[in-house]
Parts: structure tokens; C-alpha cells; sequence
């Protein structure tokens, strides 16, 4: 039996939707696999619960219990979903489990955003690597920053995300996100505002989300004057998704940092191109890289420039020409080619027992 280690809680975003998909995978091909969180009615596979782990001292504490109940329920291979587990490899390692790192996000220290690790918790998650048998990274920054070796493996995209596309486009640009200060949405605000203000045809665009961070958007928004050129729409169901990619002629990510985001790849599965920081971990060598280029990658003060400015707007009025482009990229990255090697990996882990 294999174990998914999920110690996110009130988050449900691209690394939720990738262990999802993963545990319903495994279990398809015959691998028992449930995920263990304090929160089961999130996911819809199969789930162990345990308590609240989202305070690092209960982590550790609760850690002991959780390997006696792994083992009187037979598992044998323990996946710690990415960096905010990744420490606790060597107690699972050193009770005799095999252990399995899945890195969303990009080990770093932290930075000028005051995004990343301080210098004793950077050192901890290299020290705890060692004592993986297997570290797959969502991204490429990791393959060079362990002491370990690193299997990129990148996201994935789900086979019904695909299909033909007869909505009329709304929006010129459009952000499906959550709202944290991760994603840096008024970095996205200030290119709505700055397009609008140099004598362009209005720009139209969405920002589709919820989180922390939404009264400090609406705020923005006012205070640029955008009430009639951004719309702001809550969290919608999955099975929406498609239809709202749709509607939009470009996508956005303005995020500090990501892994490989999901948001890119279902965009792109509909045809539609993006925008990118190059903070965004694998998403600029996704939109510049693998034959055609679907799309721009950016740093913050690229905004200040008219040229950058002229070349959004040109992949906003071409984007139908990126269509086909966008999906084989897409569909580059399956659930077969992806979780496919993931599940062949543990399988092998499952046979040295």
C-alpha cells in the first residue's frame, strides 16, 4: 500500500489537484493508494485521516503516531507531497519505510519578497533529501539544488481538459489563481492598468480566484480605476474550467514563483496562450521552449517598457493563431507520460521488498 503525506490544510490548488490525480492513478493501475490529511472531504480518492498538521511542532509530534497507523494499515512506500514534508524523510526512512519526495515548489532561500527559507530550514530540507529513495521535482530549479538526484517529471494535464471550443472570448487577459501574495496578482493589475493608459482599445480582463489576498485586490483595482476593465469572479467548479479558458483570448501568471503551474497547462490544453514571470519556476521554459513559442516570459520591470507592452498586445490580437501550437504542447505533458513514470518508479520500490 502507498501513502500520500499532504500536509497542506485550507489550500486547494495545483498541488492538491496533482496528489489527487496521482492517488486515482496508482489505484487504476492496481497500486493501493490513499492520501492521509486532515482534510479527506477535500479529495475525491481515497483518504486516511489524521489530525491538524498544519503547525511545523504538531508535524513533528504527530509524526510518531502516524507511522504506527501506516503500519498496522500495510503501507509500505510513504510519498511526502512536497518541501513542507520533505523534512520529515528521515523519521519515515529510519522506521523502515520507502520514501518518496514530490517537489511542487523550488527549494530557495529566501528572498527580497520574503519568499523562500531561511538558511537553517534550507540546509534541513537538503540534509532530509538523503534519506529519500526517490525525489521527483514538478520543476527543473531542484534537479540543481539537492545533494540528491532530482527526476524532473513536470505536471500533467487530464485527457477530458481537451476539446473543441465554441465561446466567445471575453476577456483579452485573464488570471484563474489563487489570491496570495505568492501569485502577485497587482503585479497583474499594474499591466491592465499600464495597457489601458497608452492609448490602446480597452483592455478587458479576469481574475478568477479566491483567498487571502482579495480585499487587498479589490482595493487595487479601485484605486487604478479598472471597476469597468477587470472583472473579479470567485472560485468555480472544475468542470467549469474549460469553458472560462475559453473565454479568454490570453492567459496570465505574475506569480513570485510556482513549479510547473497547473493553470498554464489547462490553459494551454485549450488553446490558449500565456504570459509568464520568469520567477515562475518551469512555466517561461514552458512558453518559450518545446518547439513554437506560445507565449512571453517577463521580469517585473519589463512592464515600464512600450515594447513589452506592443508585443502583449500583439499575442492578445494573434492568439487564435497559437491554438494548435498551445495543444500539442499541452499535450506534451499526459497523465501517462507524467504520473505514468511516477507509478512505474514506486512500483519498482514496491518490488525490492
Amino acid at each position: 500500500m502507498i501513502c500520500i503525506y499532504s500536509s497542506s490544510e485550507k489550500i486547494w490548488g495545483g498541488g492538491q489537484i496533482y496528489i489527487e490525480n496521482l492517488c486515482r492513478y496508482m489505484n487504476d493501475k492496481g497500486i493501493t493508494t490513499s492520501i492521509l490529511t486532515s482534510e479527506p472531504d477535500t479529495f475525491s480518492c481515497p483518504t486516511m485521516k489524521m489530525g491538524s498538521v498544519a503547525l511545523k511542532p504538531k508535524r513533528l509530534a504527530s509524526s510518531f503516531t502516524i507511522v504506527k497507523t501506516l503500519k498496522r494499515s500495510g503501507v509500505k512506500v510513504i510519498v511526502l507531497n512536497d518541501l513542507g514534508s520533505l523534512w520529515l524523510a528521515p523519521i519515515f526512512k529510519l522506521q523502515g519505510f520507502k520514501v518518496v519526495s514530490l517537489l511542487h515548489l523550488y527549494l530557495q532561500r529566501r528572498n527580497v519578497a520574503g519568499l523562500g527559507h531561511s538558511d537553517i530550514e534550507y540546509r534541513l530540507l537538503r540534509f532530509s533529501s538523503r534519506f529519500c529513495d526517490k525525489v521527483f521535482s514538478v520543476n527543473k530549479e531542484n534537479l540543481q539544488t539537492f545533494p540528491v538526484e532530482v527526476d524532473f517529471v513536470g505536471n500533467f494535464i487530464s485527457p477530458w481538459f481537451f476539446g473543441e471550443s465554441e465561446a466567445v472570448k471575453k476577456y483579452d487577459l485573464g488570471v484563474i489563481s489563487r489570491l496570495a501574495k505568492q501569485k502577485n496578482i497587482p503585479l497583474f493589475i499594474d499591466l491592465i492598468q499600464r495597457l489601458n493608459d497608452e492609448g490602446n482599445k480597452p483592455t478587458k480582463a479576469l481574475i478568477l480566484g479566491r483567498g487571502e489576498e482579495k480585499d487587498n485586490i479589490v482595493k487595487a483595482i479601485k484605486l487604478a480605476g479598472l471597476e469597468n476593465n477587470i472583472e473579479l469572479r470567485d472560485w468555480a467548479d472544475r468542470s467549469e474550467l474549460p469553458g472560462i479558458y475559453d473565454s479568454i483570448k490570453c492567459f496570465a501568471i505574475t506569480s513570485h514563483h510556482e513549479g510547473f503551474a497547473t493553470t498554464l497547462l489547462e490553459a494551454h490544453a485549450r488553446g490558449v496562450p500565456a504570459i509568464t514571470t520568469k520567477s515562475a519556476g518551469f512555466c517561461a521554459e514552458f512558453v518559450g521552449g518545446f518547439g513554437s513559442a506560445t507565449g512571453i516570459s517577463f521580469v517585473p520591470e519589463d512592464l515600464e517598457s512600450t515594447d513589452f507592452q506592443q508585443s502583449v498586445l500583439s499575442l492578445i490580437d494573434n492568439s487564435e493563431s497559437y491554438y494548435e501550437d498551445c495543444i500539442n504542447k499541452a499535450a506534451l505533458f499526459s497523465e501517462d507520460k507524467v504520473l505514468g513514470k511516477i507509478t512505474v518508479e514506486i512500483k519498482s520500490l514496491l518490488s525490492e521488498d
